[in-house]
C-alpha cells in the first residue's frame, strides 16, 4: 500500500523517499525537495569560490608584518630591560670601586698617622719598620692589582627560553570527501524497485566550484 505524500496540504502518493530526512514525498514533491537542496549547495559553492578569491588576494606579507609588530614591540622592551639592568649595574660597580679606593685610602691615612708619630716620638723599633713595610707591600699589591684589573665582574650569558615566545603552529584538519554526498532512495510504483541517486547527478550545478 502506498504511503501518501509528507507534505500536509498534498494529497497525493508518495513514489520517493528521502533518506536525508527519511520523509515519503510524491514526485513534484521531491523534485522541490532535491531544487531546494541544490539551491542551498549553489550557496555553499560561492561561498567557498568567495573564501578561494579571498585566499588568492591575500597578501601574505602584511600578514606577516602586522603579526611581526609583537615581536618588535617584544624586542623592543626586552632590549630596554637589558638597558635598566646594565644601567643599575654600571652605577653598583662604580659605587664598588669608589668605596674599594676609599678603603685603600683610610688604610694609607692610618698608616701615615702611624708613622708620623713614630717619628715624632722616636720610639720605632725593628719589628715596627718590618710591620709597616709589610702594610705597605701589601696595599700597593692590592692598589696595583686594582689598577690593573679592577674588580672581579662575572657575567653569565643571557639564556633565551623558546617559551618566551608561542607562535601558533596551524594544524590542518583533513576533509574526507567520501562523507559529504547524500544518498537519495527512490520507489517506484507499487513494486519495490530501489534507486540511490545523488543530488548533483539529479540536477547538475549552475554554479561549479572554480579550482584556482
Amino acid at each position: 500500500m502506498s504511503l501518501s505524500c509528507a507534505i500536509e496540504t498534498c494529497k497525493r502518493k508518495s513514489r520517493a523517499i528521502c533518506h536525508c530526512c527519511n520523509k515519503n514525498l510524491c514526485p513534484d514533491h521531491f523534485k522541490e525537495h532535491v531544487d531546494l537542496i541544490n539551491s542551498r549547495m549553489n550557496l555553499l559553492a560561492d561561498e567557498i569560490n568567495t573564501l578561494d578569491n579571498q585566499l588568492s588576494l591575500l597578501n601574505a606579507d602584511e600578514v606577516i608584518d602586522k603579526c611581526r609588530q609583537k615581536l618588535d614591540k617584544w624586542r623592543h622592551e626586552c632590549h630596554a630591560t637589558v638597558d635598566r639592568f646594565y644601567e643599575e649595574k654600571c652605577q653598583e660597580l662604580q659605587q664598588r670601586c669608589v668605596e674599594k679606593v676609599g678603603e685603600k685610602r683610610k688604610k694609607l691615612h692610618q698608616l701615615k698617622l702611624k708613622i708620623n708619630e713614630l717619628i715624632r716620638e722616636q720610639e720605632a723599633t725593628h719589628d715596627d719598620i718590618c710591620s709597616l713595610k709589610a702594610t705597605i707591600n701589601d696595599i700597593k699589591r692590592d692598589v696595583d692589582q686594582f689598577e690593573e684589573n679592577g674588580i672581579v665582574v662575572d657575567v653569565d650569558p643571557l639564556i633565551i627560553n623558546q617559551n618566551l615566545v608561542y607562535i601558533e603552529q596551524w594544524t590542518s584538519n583533513e576533509l574526507d570527501i567520501s562523507t559529504l554526498s547524500s544518498p537519495y532512495r527512490m520507489g517506484v510504483g507499487v513494486g519495490v524497485v530501489w534507486l540511490s541517486i545523488f543530488v548533483s547527478y539529479l540536477h547538475p550545478h549552475p554554479h561549479p566550484i572554480v579550482d584556482s
